[in-house]
């Protein structure tokens, strides 16, 4: 027996034979192995046959990554992803532009990382021909009874189209070159702005629809409402934007902002509504009187030549008075 010194060194195969090459048999499934001459136990596994071809997959997605190249700014593919969006992510963007939270940055949370602009060109479109319909309709309900034929005024839509899209895109585009100039830290894109100002104008869409209403307050009253909703929104979105600038150039840009939202429903409201709550309108209703005086005048030629005398007496008359 062994004292507590002693060490015991147990050695199964010589040295010689570790060096030479055995061949292991593999095993199927899970079954063991038998024990080799030097006591350890070989288990092998099958592994699955799909598994080469995910490592593959896995180590040729970089590749891929790196060999797709974005298209170019004059291509058909680049505008083609402005306008990849889906209905719910518009109806999302449409919803929350209406609605301030001073907590939560528009462009941030909604627009951001894919503005678009399928949403915003059909909120232009639409706005033009709600706002040129209903002014029509707004002219129709006031000359209404009247002794006057009613046309339909195809200029307010060439109108509405000329203001509605100058405003979405020269607004954007002057305040993103200030921004620019102004070397702004919040690195809003042209695109970024132009997403984020087609949408402010959605709220103007249902506005435009119940200016046909005929009472004064209303209207001035959904001018304010949809102004302040809608150019708050564009306020809490451009402070990050211009916090880091001078007090004074940061107050005033977001207060040129947000008059020149309002001003946009003002003016709105003015050329295409206003009229329907005035008590008349030289421009658009001739009394009837006039009509019919205008009407027999035409008839009649001995009218026509007593009114040329009178006319020409009167202007003799006049001349003569300022030469003494």
């Amino acid at each position: 027996m062994a004292g507590k010194d002693s060490t015991l060194l147990d050695i199964d195969q010589d040295p010689a034979d570790q060096l030479e090459f055995q061949d292991i048999p593999h095993i199927h499934g899970s079954e063991k192995g038998p024990r080799d001459e030097d006591g350890q136990t070989h288990t092998f596994t099958t592994f699955p046959a799909a598994a080469d071809d995910s490592e593959d997959e896995v180590e040729g997605k970089p590749q891929l990554l790196t060999d797709k190249k974005q298209p170019s700014f004059w291509t058909f593919e680049y505008y083609q992803t402005l306008f990849d969006v889906d209905t719910i992510q518009v109806v999302i963007r449409i919803l929350n532009s209406v609605v301030p939270r001073p907590k939560s940055n528009y462009l941030q949370s909604y627009i951001r990382p894919n503005p678009d602009l399928y949403g915003p060109f059909w909120i232009c479109a639409t706005l033009i021909f709600t706002t040129a319909i209903t002014g029509n309709l707004a002219n129709y309900f006031h000359t209404e009874g009247r002794d006057y034929e009613w046309k339909y005024d195809f200029h307010k839509v060439t109108f509405s189209a000329t203001a509605i899209f100058s405003y979405w895109l020269l607004v954007p585009l002057a305040l993103w070159g200030f921004l620019w100039w102004r070397r702004s830290s919040a690195g809003y894109s042209f695109l970024e702005i132009l997403c984020v100002y087609g949408y402010s104008l959605a709220i103007y869409v249902p506005v435009s629809i119940l200016w046909v209403i005929n009472i004064s307050w209303l209207q001035y009253l959904l001018v304010i409402l949809s102004m302040v909703l809608s150019g708050t929104v564009l306020v809490i979105v451009f402070w990050p934007a211009v916090k880091e600038d001078d007090k004074k150039v940061a107050l005033g840009t977001l207060l040129v902002i947000f008059l020149l939202h309002g001003l946009l429903a003002v003016g709105f409201m003015l050329y295409f509504f206003r009229f329907a709550s005035e008590s008349g309108s030289s421009s658009n209703v001739t009394t009837p009187a006039a009509v019919t005086s205008m009407v027999n005048l035409q008839a009649n030629p001995e009218a026509q030549t007593k009114v040329t005398q009178v006319l020409t007496t009167a202007a003799k008359q006049l001349m003569n008075s300022s030469k003494t």
